[in-house]
């Protein structure tokens, strides 16, 4: 485990604050990603303000790009020192959305399955699973896309919100 500083909303309309945060070493399936740059996306505020839902405290921030810090035992295609961008949908691969080509129907998305806490153990709701307005965050390593390492991070971060929802949704749903 080590202690990282990130941006909490701890309750309902109340201003965000700075605090220490514990994430655990990665688990199966699991990967810990220096973040390097996160976009703030309004969906950050709607967590603040309840419109998503009420599981109080939230680790906001889901617009991001890292270096990968270390991966948890099964992961594969994924190490240590890759670049990439977090995606709040990990696709399983599996259902049949996957297996038809439409992953971004997929059924069975995932995140981490252990929980980042405050110093004090309190459980923290990672915003879309990621919770990135963080110096490090842990992930599904699934939800860690490799990119190419000399793109800026700034930029790329980017994709996993912004093109990812916004222009995926233009193109797949409005056929834009």
């Amino acid at each position: 485990m080590q202690q990282v500083k990130a941006v909490v909303a701890k309750a309902l309309g109340q201003p965000v604050t700075v605090e220490t945060i514990n994430i655990p070493d990665p688990g199966p399936g699991e990967a810990v990603v220096k973040v390097q740059a996160c976009g703030v996306c309004h969906t950050d505020l709607h967590y603040r303000e309840g419109g998503i839902n009420d599981e109080f405290p939230f680790l906001l921030g889901h617009e991001a790009a890292g270096i990968v810090e270390s991966v948890g035992e099964g992961v594969t295609g994924l190490e240590a020192g890759d670049f990439v961008v977090l995606n709040w949908r990990a696709v399983c691969g599996n259902c049949r959305a996957c297996h038809r080509g439409e992953p971004w129907y997929c059924f069975a998305t995932h995140n981490a399955t252990q929980k980042m806490t405050l110093e004090d153990g309190t459980e923290l709701s990672p915003a879309l699973g990621i919770g990135s307005f963080a110096e490090k965050t842990l992930v599904a390593a699934g939800q860690c896309t490799k990119v190419d390492p000399s793109a800026r991070a700034a930029a790329v971060g980017l994709l996993g919100c912004g093109v990812m929802a916004g222009l995926g949704a233009a193109i797949n749903t409005g056929n834009v």
